[in-house]
C-alpha cells in the first residue's frame, strides 16, 4: 500500500489530513523535533504543534518537552486495534447496507426473502407498533425479551397478543421479571423447538428458522392467504396443545380465533350456561368494521358433540356461532367468513352465568 492510500485509510479512521501526514512522518523517521515534522511533511509549521498534541490525546504519539517539543510514534498495539475495529465497523456497515438495499418492499411484493434472521425480527418490531387487532408470535426467550416492550405496548392498546415461547431450562426463573399479567397478553410454553413465526393483523407474517437450521435467512409475507396458513400452523402446533405460562381464568377473556373460543365455551353452552360475548370484525355485507355484543344462542359445526370440546378436525371446515343482541340475530364466522353476517377478528368472553344455583 502506497503512502497516499495509507494516509486515506488513517483519515477514514478519524484522523485529520494533517494528523495522518504527521503520524506517517514520525513512523518513517522516528523521534523528531516538531519543526522537523513540519519540514518533512505537508503540515504547516503554524499547525504542527496543535496537530502533535491532538495525536497525543488520541494515543498515536508521545511528545517530549526538551529544549523544544519532540514527538515519537506510540506503541502501535492500541492503534492497530483501533484500525481493525474500524475495519470491522465498515465491513458490518457495508453488509447491512447491502441487506437493506436487497430487502423487498412489501408494499409491492407479497413475499420477500432476506439474508439474516435478525432482519425479520426488526421488521416485526416495527410492524407490532402499528398492529391494530392481533399479534401471534412464536419465539425464544431471548427474542421475547427483545420484543417485550413492543408486545406489551400493543396489548395496552387493546391488541390481542398471543406469545408462544420455546421452553428453556431457565425459563421459569427468567419469566419472574417479565411482568406480563395483562388482559390482552397471554404466553404459552411450547416444549418442542420451532421457528420464529409472527402473524400480524391477519395480513402479514414473518418466518425465520431456529438455531438448528443450517442456513440463516428470513421470509417476509404480505398476503392474507399465506398468513392464514401460518396462523393455522401457529394455532394447531404452537398454541392449542400447550399450557399458559401463568394461568388466568378471569373475565373478560379475549380470543383471536373463533375456533379456540368454541372449543372452550362449547361444553359450558351445552350445560346450559348463559354466555355473553363481544365480537369485533368485518360486516360481510357492508365490508365495514363492526362490533356487536350479545348472548350465544347457537353453535354449529360438522358432527357437533355435546359432551365435551370439539376437535380441531371437526372445526377445520366451518364453525359458526349465533348471537342474539336483543335487537337482532347475528351469525359469526371465523377468518375468511363468506356466508355469515360477521367475520370475527376479536372475540371477548364477557360473562358466564347459569339460571339455576349449582348448575355448572
Amino acid at each position: 500500500m502506497d503512502r497516499e492510500t495509507l494516509k486515506q485509510a488513517l483519515e477514514n479512521a478519524d484522523l485529520t489530513a494533517y494528523e495522518a501526514e504527521a503520524y506517517l512522518t514520525l513512523v518513517n523517521y522516528g523521534r523528531l523535533p516538531a519543526v522537523d515534522v513540519a519540514k518533512k511533511s505537508d503540515v504547516p509549521t503554524s499547525q504542527v504543534y496543535d496537530t502533535l498534541r491532538s495525536l497525543e490525546s488520541k494515543g498515536f504519539v508521545e511528545t517530549i518537552d526538551q529544549d523544544q517539543l519532540h514527538a515519537e510514534p506510540s506503541d502501535p498495539v492500541e492503534i492497530l486495534r483501533h484500525l481493525r475495529e474500524r475495519g470491522e465497523l465498515f465491513t458490518d456497515a457495508a453488509e447491512e447496507l447491502e441487506d437493506r438495499w436487497e430487502q423487498p418492499d412489501l408494499n409491492d411484493h407479497r413475499v420477500g426473502v432476506v439474508k439474516h434472521a435478525e432482519t425479520v425480527l426488526e421488521h416485526v418490531r416495527t410492524q407490532v407498533r402499528d398492529a391494530n387487532t392481533a399479534v401471534e408470535v412464536a419465539l425464544t426467550a431471548d427474542q421475547f425479551e427483545s420484543l417485550r416492550g413492543e408486545l406489551k405496548s400493543a396489548a395496552k392498546r387493546g391488541v390481542i397478543v398471543h406469545v408462544a415461547i420455546y421452553y428453556e431450562s431457565d425459563l421459569d426463573e427468567r419469566s419472574t421479571s417479565w411482568d406480563v399479567s395483562m388482559t390482552n397478553l397471554e404466553i404459552r410454553v411450547v416444549k418442542i423447538p420451532g421457528p420464529f413465526l409472527a402473524v400480524l393483523d391477519r395480513s402479514r407474517s414473518y418466518f425465520a428458522p431456529n438455531s438448528r437450521a443450517t442456513e440463516n435467512y428470513g421470509i417476509l409475507i404480505n398476503d392474507n392467504i399465506l398468513s392464514f396458513i401460518n396462523h393455522w400452523y401457529f394455532q394447531t402446533c404452537l398454541w392449542y396443545s400447550w399450557d399458559p405460562l401463568v394461568p388466568n381464568h378471569e373475565l373478560p377473556k379475549p380470543y383471536v380465533s373463533l375456533k379456540e373460543f368454541i372449543r372452550e365455551i362449547a361444553p359450558l353452552y351445552h350445560d346450559g350456561a348463559n354466555i355473553a360475548v363481544t365480537v369485533s370484525g368485518i360486516d360481510i355485507e357492508t365490508e365495514e368494521f363492526r362490533t356487536v355484543t350479545g348472548a350465544v344462542t347457537d353453535i354449529d359445526y360438522p358432527n357437533e358433540v355435546r359432551d365435551g370440546s370439539p376437535s380441531l378436525e371437526q372445526l377445520s371446515t366451518y364453525a359458526v356461532v349465533t348471537l342474539t343482541t336483543g335487537e337482532e340475530v347475528v351469525s359469526i364466522g371465523g377468518w375468511g367468513a363468506v356466508y355469515e353476517d360477521l367475520e370475527a377478528q376479536k372475540i371477548t368472553l364477557e360473562a358466564i352465568s347459569f339460571d339455576y344455583p349449582g348448575q355448572s
